[in-house]
C-alpha cells in the first residue's frame, strides 16, 4: 500500500535533512516519485472527502496521482455504487482498497436480524469483488425509550450472529465507535464498550476500527487506551481535532499515537478519514508527508 507529494518547509533542522536524504529527496528539495509513495505506503486516503470538487470516479486517479496506493471509501449499493465498476476504477488507476462500510441500521433495537445479515452477505460479496478484508460497521444509533445497556445488549447479539459469515469469508467486521460531539445520538462512544463487546464475542474476525479522531473527541488519553485494546484492532483510521482536518492542524500529536500502535503491533494501513482545511488537497497530502518523515526520523 502506497501514496504520495511534495515536501512542504517547516521540518526540525537536522531531523528533516537525515529524512529527505533517506527519501530521495533533490536539491531543491522535491521528493521523487518513488520517495513519496514510500513515505505515504502507510496511509489510505479516503475518497469521501478527499477531491470532493471531483466525480467520485476521478477520485481514484487523483489518490494515484498523488502518490496513494490505497483508497478507502464507504457504502456501495446503497448509493448506487456497484462494487464491479469500481473494482476497475481502482484497478485502472493503480490503486487498492483498503475498506468499505456495510449498510447496517439501529442494531441496537429487537427487531431486524435477518435484514441486517442479509446486508452483511452483500458486504462481504462487495469486499471480495474489491479485493479488501475490511468490512466496517457502525448502526449503533439510539433506540428511543430503550436503555443503552439492552442497546449493547442487541448489537452485540446481532454482531455475534453475524460472526459466522465473517469467519468464513476471513474477512473482518470492524465495529467503529464514535463520538458524542460530532456524531450525536449513538451509543456506542469511545473505546469501552466496543473493545468489551469484541473480546465478549471472542470471534478472530470481529475486530474494531479504532478511530484516532473520535477517540480523542469522546475521551481523549488516547495513546493509553489505544494500548489496552491494540490488539483488537484490524483497522484504525485518523484526522486532527478539532476540526477533523488532515494531521497537523488540530492538537493530536500524531508522531507519538501512530508509534504506540506501530510498536503494540497494528501494521496495517491509517486511513486518512479527514477533511483536507480550506478544501486545499495538496497541502493536505504534503502535510500527511510531512508527518510520515517525522515518524521516519523518530525510528532512526
Amino acid at each position: 500500500m502506497d501514496r504520495r507529494a511534495l515536501l512542504k518547509t517547516g521540518l526540525i533542522a537536522g531531523a528533516a535533512s537525515a529524512a529527505l536524504t533517506a527519501c530521495g529527496a533533490n536539491d531543491d528539495g522535491e521528493l521523487s516519485v518513488k520517495a513519496r509513495r514510500k513515505l505515504l505506503s502507510q496511509f489510505s486516503v479516503n475518497l469521501e472527502m478527499w477531491w470532493t470538487d471531483l466525480p467520485f470516479e476521478e477520485r481514484f486517479v487523483k489518490a494515484a496521482e498523488a502518490g496513494f496506493e490505497t483508497v478507502e471509501f464507504w457504502f456501495i449499493d446503497s448509493w448506487n455504487r456497484n462494487a464491479v465498476s469500481l473494482k476497475k476504477l481502482a484497478k485502472d488507476a493503480g490503486v487498492q482498497v483498503s475498506q468499505i462500510v456495510g449498510v447496517s441500521k439501529n442494531l441496537g433495537a429487537p427487531y431486524g436480524r435477518q435484514k441486517f445479515l442479509d446486508s452483511m452477505k452483500s458486504a462481504i460479496e462487495e469486499a471480495q469483488i474489491l479485493d479488501t478484508d475490511i468490512v466496517t460497521i457502525t448502526g449503533h444509533e439510539v433506540i428511543a425509550n430503550q436503555s443503552d445497556e439492552l442497546s449493547i445488549e442487541n448489537y452485540r447479539n446481532n454482531i455475534e450472529a453475524a460472526a459466522p459469515l465473517f469467519e468464513d469469508a476471513k474477512i473482518y467486521a470492524a465495529i467503529e465507535p464514535f463520538n458524542p460531539y460530532d456524531h450525536p445520538g449513538h451509543f456506542i462512544n469511545g473505546h469501552s464498550d466496543a473493545l468489551n463487546m469484541v473480546r465478549v464475542i471472542g470471534s478472530d474476525y470481529i475486530k474494531i476500527n479504532w478511530d484516532l479522531f473520535h477517540m480523542q473527541r469522546a475521551e481523549g488519553n488516547v495513546i493509553e487506551n489505544l494500548r489496552g485494546g491494540v490488539d483488537q484492532i484490524c483497522y484504525m483510521q485518523l484526522a486532527d481535532s478539532p476540526s477533523r482536518h488532515q494531521p497537523g492542524t488540530g492538537e493530536m500529536d500524531y508522531v507519538n499515537i501512530i508509534r504506540a500502535a506501530r510498536e503494540g503491533g497494528y501494521d496495517g494501513p491509517i486511513g486518512l478519514e479527514c477533511v483536507p482545511k480550506d478544501q486545499d488537497n495538496t497541502r493536505a497530502v504534503n502535510d500527511v508527508i510531512a508527518l510520515a518523515q517525522k515518524l521516519e526520523a523518530a525510528t532512526v
